[in-house]
């Protein structure tokens, strides 16, 4: 089963002040953590939305084995970056795992969760729970190509997301960080500095 993995930083960062792709987290940049675990793991492929200052972007990831397609329409949200994203990925994968460029938090075994949920039970959309609430990344099957592409500037991707509960897996995470996200700057600090925490001195393995 071909998964491709989808990492979305086409947005403008309006209410952060900064571009959060390039914003530094630890030795490297926000977006280059995110795509870390994301290619660890085991995905047939992944590519990255890029939108708003994309050559700066471009230029960080260009040792990073990841295809890049650019969203025109980034002002018009989220929903036209996945669109982007399915109508350039060829050959149609058999599923997409779509992920926020602001959770570099984000682990390799909640991406491995979702695989693993999605290859046992079937199930076409495998969405992330932190005691009832959704969060990313989430899985997409391709049967929802068509219905993602067909949504419009107005619409969000929840129309799909939640219009098909039949064939929905909520799955539950053990930790909250399928919900936090990094819109602010105090959002950001906090993010750092909790992963800092986590993390071992220098000298000591990881």
């Amino acid at each position: 089963m071909r998964v491709a993995g989808v990492v979305l930083a086409a947005g403008e960062s309006r209410r952060m002040g900064q571009l959060k792709a390039l914003l530094p987290f630890g030795s490297r940049t926000v977006i280059e953590q995110v795509l870390q675990p994301l290619l660890n793991a085991d995905l047939s492929e992944v590519a990255v939305v890029l939108g708003h200052r994309a050559e700066e972007i471009a230029v960080v990831l260009e040792p990073l084995p990841v295809r890049l397609f650019h969203n025109p329409d980034y002002r018009h949200g989220m929903t036209s970056s996945v669109q982007v994203a399915l109508r350039s990925l060829d050959p149609v994968p058999d599923a997409y795992l779509l992920a926020l460029v602001d959770q570099p938090q984000i682990g390799r075994l909640v991406i491995q969760q979702l695989l693993a949920a999605h290859a046992r039970t079937q199930k076409g959309l495998v969405i992330p729970v932190w005691q009832g609430k959704r969060g990313h990344p989430l899985l997409l099957a391709a049967v929802y190509r068509p219905a993602v592409l067909a949504l419009t500037p107005a619409q969000g991707l929840n129309v799909v997301t939640r219009g098909y509960p039949h064939d929905t897996l909520e799955l539950p995470i053990g930790n909250d960080d399928i919900l936090r996200d990094m819109d602010y700057q105090e959002e950001y600090v906090a993010e750092l500095q909790r992963w800092q925490s986590k993390s071992p001195p220098p000298g000591l393995p990881g």
